[in-house]
């Protein structure tokens, strides 16, 4: 959470639908990969308008066959402080609740694999929104917390989301507590991937996206859906839901043709992705 902030006009868009131009978030599509960078100085305050661009962008992205990664980071010294103080008033309140919550989905059914880079503090929904992507690396002095309810109030993605990812007891402690921990701490607990040297986070995210940049998009994405579509199933389920997408879907493209070839050639596939 954090006091409003005044919002720039500073916009570079790329690849973005015709009839939407952002205003708060930086936004481009090169080599495969996507970047979205929340761009609302001087924190990323997320406020209605700024998670609307956000959903527009991953929502333009669906059909975006050739897209192997989705990298969201924040520019300045802050990742997001959170939600807009003034959207929780009247009127404001139920849009922004499903505009936050449409992230969630958004991220959630999306094929592309997502990577969070946090460079700053992640407060509240800012948080959120970076626990929940794929993967998340973030530098040695970011801070992960959710404060939200020494101003009254709680996160609600943070409520049915948190306890899924570092369990019960510490969702508990976190909502409740309202203090904020390290990014070391963060990685202890499984709230995000790996915490790396301040100095380091952006080799360790180039290497990163490197790596997804060199793969075939069509066996990131069929792989993304084969774990995202298993979390929350039974095992049974889960192994039936993973070789429906093994066998149906992996298996019926050009690229996984290609890249057993070419383990039995030695040699470097050539993706079409596709």
């Amino acid at each position: 959470m954090a006091d409003e902030i005044e919002s720039t006009q500073d916009v570079d868009v790329y690849a973005a639908p015709r009839d939407w131009t952002p205003q708060f978030i930086r936004f481009s599509v090169a080599d495969g990969i996507a970047t979205i960078a929340l761009n609302r100085p001087p924190a990323n305050v997320l406020s209605i308008e700024a998670m609307e661009d956000l959903n527009r962008a991953l929502e333009s992205l669906e059909y975006q066959r050739d897209v192997k990664l989705v990298v969201v980071r924040g520019e300045g010294k802050y990742f997001s402080a959170g939600l807009e103080l003034n959207d929780h008033l009247g009127e404001r309140g139920y849009i922004m609740l499903e505009t936050y919550r449409r992230i969630f989905e958004n991220l959630a059914k999306t094929d592309k694999p997502t990577l969070a880079v946090v460079a700053g503090p992640a407060l509240g929904a800012g948080s959120m929104l970076a626990a929940a992507c794929d993967i998340t690396l973030a530098g040695a002095s970011a801070k992960f917390g959710h404060p939200e309810i020494k101003g009254g109030v709680f996160s609600t993605v943070a409520a049915a989301l948190l306890p899924r990812l570092v369990g019960r007891k510490r969702a508990f402690e976190m909502l409740f507590g309202g203090a904020s921990i390290t990014a070391a701490e963060a990685e202890r607990i499984g709230l995000i991937t790996r915490a790396v040297p301040d100095d380091k986070l952006e080799a360790e995210a180039k290497a990163v996206i490197q790596r997804f940049a060199e793969m075939s998009a069509a066996v990131a994405q069929f792989t993304r859906a084969a774990i995202a579509g298993a979390l929350d199933l039974p095992f049974a389920e889960a192994i039936r839901h993973v070789q429906d997408v093994y066998l149906n879907q992996l298996m019926s493209s050009e690229d996984a043709a290609e890249g057993l070839r070419a383990i039995m050639e030695k040699r470097k596939p050539v993706w079409k992705d596709k």
